[in-house]
């Protein structure tokens, strides 16, 4: 089987940019590597590259960019916006989300927390997680064992209480020393 090969030119590729433009298709520069290996190929060869065989079409790339490129400015007014339409903002939301604003906002602020922070909205507010501390947790252990709750297996309370076991890890190493902070080591199977 014989292959045939387009012969491109400049302006062939600008009316390939043309027609897809045209037809509704992606224009990034991502999806066109992917999709249209000859066309990105040929845009380099002729016209210096992507974002150049666009402006050669007379189409404007920032409005075709599918990456953002953040600043602390846009990000701030990013979280506002979110915030004034009413989008939810904990940290788990957001990286389902807006998982390339939370990514760049840990990367100029150091964390989301801090970000959220910077646009003037009280993190405590609006985090999912619960605040824990050694005595909370000992508390909830006791309250949970007095209920007579499976307490024994790292494995059983990993699965059906999640934020105390890690609350756990994070204030005592192990689910086993939080048993033993609340004196209740003999429940752990061994």
């Amino acid at each position: 089987m014989k292959r045939s090969y387009k012969h491109w030119s400049r302006e062939e590729v600008v009316r390939a940019v043309l027609r897809l433009s045209a037809q509704g298709r992606p224009l990034n520069s991502g999806h066109i590597a992917r999709t249209y290996p000859a066309l990105a190929y040929a845009s380099r060869k002729y016209l210096g590259g992507w974002e150049q065989a666009i402006a050669a079409a007379g189409l404007d790339y920032s409005k075709i960019r599918r990456k953002n490129f953040w600043n602390r400015k846009k990000i701030v007014e990013a979280i506002q916006g979110l915030a004034a339409a009413g989008k939810p903002l904990n940290v788990s939301a957001a990286e389902k989300s807006y998982g390339g604003l939370v990514g760049a906002a840990t990367m100029y602020f150091g964390s989301w927390r801090k970000a959220v922070g910077r646009a003037g909205l009280d993190y405590g507010t609006i985090k999912r997680q619960k605040e824990w501390s050694k005595k909370e947790i000992v508390r909830e252990i006791r309250r949970m064992q007095r209920e007579g709750l499976n307490l024994g297996t790292t494995i059983a309370v990993r699965k059906r209480y999640r934020t105390l076991h890690a609350a756990s890890v994070r204030y005592f190493g192990s689910w086993a020393a939080a048993m033993r902070a609340a004196r209740l080591e003999r429940l752990l199977r061994r």
